[in-house]
């Protein structure tokens, strides 16, 4: 059976489950001019950061790299770029590098001789594009147009093991259906960093993922010689065990860093910090136009880019929570599967998340080093 979303083709080939326009902050001193555009326009979402001011070295290209990423998303259908002017994080420079495969403009509030002066420009622009957005549909497209990112936060073994069969038989249709789904590789999987390397034949991603398993791998300057040592309890092993049964026993095409995208159709890892808000944001730039997020009780943290749908164990008399989209219980595991397969494509067809009813939504940009 081939199962289909209503989403918005771009020209790119890829598709969007939202419809919005990105109102994008170069830099953190211009936050509050990009703030107060998207506040007043109709489907503008504010991406603003701490990042992009005298900011140098690998933390500087991870944050161009990531708002590059961002405005490439298939969920934005346009983009305006908001910079001071005298930031490390030029808004030409980010023009420069993002391609040109939907509207795009891009300006200082240096350039524009003030606050006032940008603010009533960029609603000008957004509010065009805004107008454009509401006379646009939806239409049938194949799940092969997805791209859904999986994230695991505060779980335990309880929670694993409930949810395995389930994500795992979800993973399976949408590799079927040829979707492509990315996975984030959290602290918590690393120890398993050995057996997840035998479900790729990528040798650089076998490597690093081995590499993993150790916990702590040091060089001797003298030798250059590696070595290793456990740095992980037995509690943290068995939680990582249960954690790589999300994958089932799918292929791995290989390990993404920060920002990478998906040059293929498949099933991905994508190198994670232990922020939540950090790594959805990164399946954002990545690509993914919808996420799952498991947990042990549900969070009230989310993407305001891409809908993420909750998931939860249901316990014997536990309290629902309405922030909570989809309770995994006692029932068979296949028939639940079917369920969550419908309500992923509910969602991407526009249905609201609980999280999105309750207008969260958050963007960071992680942190890989020092910035000089």
């Amino acid at each position: 059976m081939a199962y289909t979303f209503k989403g918005y083709l771009r020209s790119d080939g890829s598709a969007g489950t939202r419809n919005n326009i990105g109102i994008i902050s170069s830099v953190i001193c211009s936050s509050t001019v990009t703030n107060e555009i998207a506040n007043r326009v109709d489907d503008a979402v504010p991406i603003i950061h701490s990042n992009g001011c005298a900011q140098l070295g690998d933390d500087f290209k991870v944050t161009k790299s990531m708002l590059s990423g961002v405005a490439e998303n298939p969920n934005f259908h346009s983009n305006l770029l908001i910079g001071l002017g005298c930031e490390t994080n030029q808004v030409s420079g980010l023009l420069d590098a993002i391609p040109q495969t939907k509207p795009i403009e891009g300006f200082s509030i240096q350039q524009m001789a003030g606050g006032a002066n940008t603010v009533a420009k960029g609603v000008t622009i957004a509010a065009e594009w805004s107008e454009k957005i509401a006379q646009e549909k939806r239409e049938e497209l194949p799940l092969s147009k997805l791209k859904v990112g999986v994230i695991t936060v505060d779980v335990d073994e309880r929670t694993l093991k409930a949810a395995a069969p389930v994500v795992s038989a979800l993973i399976s249709v949408l590799l079927k259906e040829d979707s492509t789904v990315v996975c984030s590789l959290t602290k918590s999987l690393e120890p398993c960093g050995d057996l997840l390397a035998e479900k790729t034949e990528n040798m650089n991603a076998r490597e690093e993922l081995w590499e993993l398993s150790y916990g702590l791998n040091r060089r001797r300057w003298e030798s250059n010689e590696a070595y290793g040592f456990s740095a992980y309890s037995e509690r943290e092993k068995k939680i990582a065990l249960e954690e790589s049964n999300l994958l089932g026993s799918n292929q791995l095409q290989t390990l993404l860093d920060i920002n990478e995208k998906p040059l293929d159709k498949g099933l991905y890892l994508l190198k994670s910090s232990g922020n939540l808000v950090e790594t959805l944001s990164n399946f954002v730039s990545a690509g993914c136009n919808v996420a799952l997020i498991l947990s042990k009780e549900g969070v009230l943290a989310t993407s305001n880019v891409i809908p993420c749908i909750s998931l939860a164990p249901q316990n014997d008399g536990q309290t629902t929570r309405d922030y909570v989209d989809f309770y995994i219980d006692h029932q068979d595991a296949m028939t639940q599967t079917k369920v969550l397969l419908e309500k992923l494509i509910q969602v991407s067809s526009g249905e609201l998340t609980a999280l999105e009813e309750y207008e969260l939504g958050e963007f960071a940009i992680p942190h890989i080093g020092t910035t000089f």
